[in-house]
């Protein structure tokens, strides 16, 4: 008998600046690879979205077919990825599926098939990649300490760039 999955996190080493493309002020980029059960499972991005007045974290989660030395084209198409929107409540975050194209990681081929709002809310692996998303908010000290509303930590990394 089997429990539920037992999931891992692995934290790039730097947080990176980049400039928001509709207002211009400065955001935070955060990254690392999700294991589920002692195997790579996932990697995500997470866009700190700063200076707004909703603060918001936009992730780009992509599943499947991680944990290969050699990544040729049948690993990359058995991913498949999603971009989502977690925002804080009083009490938790909520988070929604949004569509690929707002993703700033839209055109990049490594991450597999991008999946369309309502293809991803009506697909099996729905409830996998909000376990992730829910893992990473939780385990990355820079997304956790954001939804917060606290300063980003660089806990777990050697800083930002």
């Amino acid at each position: 008998m089997t429990g539920p999955p037992t999931y891992g996190i692995e934290l790039n080493e730097r947080i990176k600046t980049f400039d928001c493309p509709d207002c211009g002020k400065k955001q935070m980029t955060v990254w690392g690879f999700v294991s589920r059960n002692n195997v790579a499972h996932a990697i995500y991005y997470a866009g700190l979205i700063m200076g707004h007045d909703q603060t918001s974290v936009r992730l780009t989660v992509s599943i499947g077919g991680w944990g290969v030395e050699n990544v040729d084209e049948q690993k990359v198409e058995a991913r498949n990825w999603i971009f989502m929107e977690a925002r804080p409540t009083s009490d938790r975050y909520k988070i929604m599926v949004r569509e690929p194209e707002e993703s700033y990681y839209f055109n990049k081929p490594i991450l597999g098939k991008p999946m369309a709002r309502g293809e991803a809310l009506a697909s099996p692996l729905l409830d996998e990649f909000f376990a992730v998303a829910d893992f990473v908010a939780f385990n990355d000290p820079a997304v956790k300490s954001y939804l917060l509303g606290r300063e980003v930590s660089v806990s777990g990394r050697k800083g930002i760039d």
